[in-house]
């Protein structure tokens, strides 16, 4: 009897894709459904884009969407603490009928606030589904890891589908050389990806381009050059130009 070589397959015997069948976290934004079918389980998106050009509130807005979809999420945020992070999805959330506004003396300008009554009911949809890596611990360097690591707890305790990491450039690879620091951070892409393929969820991630002038394409994503080549989809974010 013919022993078969580990680690071929015979391509007539894989069993042929249901393309109907596959899962995927639903949006709210209907041509970007159109556009890539959804965010499939298994996949990796790399979102870039210039500063303030709406990237963190595009994700956020995302995660949001797939807890409206019936999903359970997980995010890291490297720039906002757990309190700003919560405040600014509830805003979200609320939608700009059930937001209010206040005039701060201090700041001298209009604060945006959730009402206390709005504020309840959006926790409690949300509760127990959303949850937010601490970026607060002490971790003693290498929070790439620590990420990993309640992403895992997140997706099997918690039945988690879908994952943001805001941003690549801002977790916490230990010291290093800027050359090593390139290096971990394609690592931790591919960790990111082998992790979206052993627990079937979709990862958000975003990352920074080099340039701040010019239309951005994919060689413009900040770090290692393979990052690109190891996800599924590659988005650039920005400000629609006023044409009138």
């Amino acid at each position: 009897k013919e022993v078969p070589v580990a680690g071929l397959l015979n391509l007539a015997e894989v069993k042929p894709l249901d393309v109907s069948s596959l899962e995927s976290v639903g949006t709210s934004l209907t041509a970007l459904n159109k556009m890539i079918g959804g965010f499939y389980y298994g996949d990796v998106s790399v979102w870039t884009g210039k500063r303030g050009e709406g990237k963190s509130t595009m994700l956020s807005m995302l995660m949001l969407d797939a807890v409206e979809d019936g999903k359970k999420v997980c995010a890291y945020s490297g720039e906002l603490r757990a309190d700003r992070f919560q405040y600014w999805a509830d805003l979200q959330a609320a939608g700009k009928t059930n937001i209010k506004d206040y005039f701060d003396r201090a700041k001298d300008r209009s604060v945006s606030y959730v009402p206390k009554e709005i504020l309840a009911k959006i926790h409690e949809w949300y509760n127990g589904k959303f949850w937010l890596y601490d970026n607060a611990i002490t971790n003693n360097g290498g929070e790439n890891v620590t990420v990993l690591q309640a992403f895992e707890l997140a997706a099997k305790r918690y039945d988690c589908n879908a994952f943001l990491v805001d941003n690549l450039m801002t977790a916490d690879y230990g010291k290093m050389s800027d050359k090593d620091f390139y290096r971990q951070q394609s690592h931790f892409v591919g960790q990111l990806v082998a992790f979206a393929n052993k627990h079937n969820v979709h990862v958000h991630l975003v990352a920074h381009p080099r340039k701040t002038s010019g239309a951005l394409g994919n060689d413009d994503i900040s770090g290692s050059a393979d990052i690109t080549n190891r996800v599924a989809n590659v988005i650039t974010l920005g400000k629609a130009k006023n044409e009138n």
